[in-house]
C-alpha cells in the first residue's frame, strides 16, 4: 500500500487539477518518491500505475446542502428533504453560520472542506455541536409527524459522486413515474458521497464507499425509526445501496477505516462511544420494499457485523445478517455492461466489490444461501451507462414499479 499512502501525501501538498504529467512534475519537487513509484509501477503493473496517475490528476470535493434550513421545505406538505454528512449526521438549520467551506463558484453545492464532517468540525462543548445535536432531534420529530400524516412513504437515496443539483433531476424522474395518491409522502435523502470529476471519481470512491455505511447506520436508520406501521419504499442508486443495507443492519467495515473512525469518535465525546455500532433498526411494524438501481455492493455488504475483522486482507464472510421481518421485498437491477460497476480496466471484484448490479451470479447465490425475497431485473440487452437518470428512465425500472404496484399505468 506504499503507493496509496504517497498519493495521499501528494494530494495534501499539491491539491487537485492538472494533467498527470504536470502533476508529477510538481509532485517530484515535493515528494520525489512518488515519481519513482509511478515509473516502477508503469513497468510492472500498468493498470495500477494508471489508477495512481488518475488519483493524482483528478479533482475531488465534498457535497453540501443548498438549503440552510431543514427539514426542507418547511410546512405540512407531501415531500421533504434531509441531508446527512459523510458520517451520517444530519445538517442542522443554520449550519452556514458556523461552517464556511471553500465553495465552487461554478458548481452549486460542491466545495473543499478540511474537517470533512460536522462532528470533526465542532468541538464537544461548542455552540455548533450543541446546535447539531439539538437540531437533529428536532428534525427527527418533524419526520415522525410527516410519517403520521402519510400512509405510504417513498424514500429516495442517490449514490456516491452526486451533488444535490445532480441528484434532483433523477429524483424528480422517479417521482414522476410513481402513481402517487393522496396520503403518499416522499423523502429525498441526500448525503455527502463526495464529488469527483473525470478521473477524480476514482479517487473519491474509496472514501465514499466507507462513508456510505455510516450514512446508513447513523443517518437513514434514524429516519426509518421515526416511521410506524407504514408501507415504505426505499429507492437507491449505485453506492446508495450501501446506505440502505447499512440502515437495515450494522455492516462490516474496512479494518483500517474501523480503526481510524474509532479513534476519531473518542475525541468527539462520550455520546459517540457506539459510533460504529449504533443500536439496531427498531421493529415498527412497517413493510419495507427495497428497490436498487445499479447497486454498487456485493456479498460483503450483507455480512453480519459480528464478523468485523482485525484486518481486511484475505477476509471472507461466513455469516450473513438478517434483513429483518419488516423487509417484504428486495428488487435490484443487473446490467453486465455498466462501466462503473465493472470498474472498467479492473473488475467488479476489485477494491470494494460491486458485483450485485453487474454479475447475475452474485445475487443468485445470495438468494440461494440466505435471501429468498431477492428478485433480479436483468437487462436482457446490456447497456453501457451508470448514471442515475438513465436507470430511472429505463423500461426495466418501469417494470419494477409496475410489479410492485406503485408505477403509473403503462400504455398498452
Amino acid at each position: 500500500m506504499e503507493h496509496l499512502a504517497l498519493v495521499t501525501v501528494y494530494q495534501q501538498h499539491v491539491g487537485c487539477g492538472g494533467s498527470i504529467r504536470s502533476s508529477f512534475k510538481t509532485g517530484a519537487k515535493i515528494i520525489p518518491a512518488i515519481s519513482a513509484i509511478f515509473h516502477r509501477l508503469a513497468g510492472t503493473r500498468p493498470c495500477l500505475a494508471l489508477l495512481v496517475g488518475a488519483a493524482l490528476s483528478g479533482c475531488s470535493a465534498h457535497s453540501f446542502p443548498l438549503s440552510n434550513n431543514f427539514v426542507y421545505p418547511a410546512g405540512a406538505g407531501d415531500s421533504l428533504e434531509v441531508f446527512a454528512d459523510a458520517n451520517g449526521t444530519l445538517y442542522p438549520s443554520g449550519w452556514q453560520r458556523y461552517l464556511h467551506p471553500q465553495m465552487s463558484r461554478k458548481r452549486p453545492g460542491e466545495g473543499r472542506w478540511m474537517a470533512g464532517s460536522l462532528l470533526a468540525q465542532s468541538s464537544p462543548k461548542s455552540r455548533f455541536r450543541s446546535l447539531i445535536e439539538r437540531d437533529e432531534l428536532r428534525q427527527l420529530e418533524e419526520i415522525k409527524g410527516f410519517a403520521l400524516r402519510h400512509k405510504r412513504i417513498f424514500i429516495l437515496v442517490h449514490g456516491y459522486n452526486a451533488s444535490v443539483a445532480e441528484s434532483a433531476a433523477p429524483f424528480a424522474a422517479i417521482e414522476s413515474e410513481l402513481d402517487l395518491k393522496p396520503g403518499d409522502g416522499v423523502i429525498r435523502f441526500y448525503w455527502d458521497g463526495l464529488i469527483g470529476k473525470g478521473v477524480g471519481a476514482i479517487k473519491v470512491w474509496f472514501n465514499a464507499a466507507n462513508d456510505s455505511q455510516l450514512v446508513g447506520s447513523r443517518g437513514l436508520r434514524d429516519v426509518l425509526d421515526q416511521i410506524d406501521g407504514r408501507e415504505i419504499y426505499l429507492f437507491a442508486h449505485s453506492r446508495g445501496a450501501s446506505v440502505v443495507m447499512s440502515a437495515l443492519g450494522n455492516p462490516v467495515h474496512d479494518a483500517r477505516f474501523f480503526s481510524k473512525m474509532t479513534q476519531h469518535a473518542r475525541g468527539w465525546g462520550k455520546d459517540y462511544s457506539n459510533f460504529l455500532s449504533p443500536g439496531p433498526l427498531a421493529e415498527h411494524g412497517n413493510s419495507l420494499h427495497i428497490v436498487m438501481l445499479a447497486p454498487a455492493i456485493d456479498r460483503i455488504d450483507f455480512c453480519d457485523a459480528s464478523e468485523q475483522p482485525l484486518t481486511s486482507k484475505g477476509f471472507v464472510c461466513t455469516k450473513f445478517r438478517a434483513l429483518g421481518a419488516q423487509v417484504k421485498s428486495f428488487a435490484y437491477t443487473v446490467n453486465s455492461d455498466d462501466p462503473i460497476l465493472s470498474k472498467s480496466i479492473l473488475s467488479s471484484r476489485a477494491f470494494n466489490p460491486t458485483g450485485l448490479g453487474y454479475r447475475a451470479d452474485v445475487g443468485r447465490q445470495l438468494k440461494t444461501e440466505r435471501y429468498a425475497i431477492m428478485e433480479e431485473y436483468v437487462f436482457e440487452k446490456p447497456e453501457s451507462f451508470h448514471a442515475f437518470k438513465d436507470y430511472a428512465a429505463h423500461p426495466v425500472f418501469l417494470r419494477m414499479l409496475s410489479d410492485l404496484g406503485i408505477g403509473k399505468p403503462m400504455p398498452r
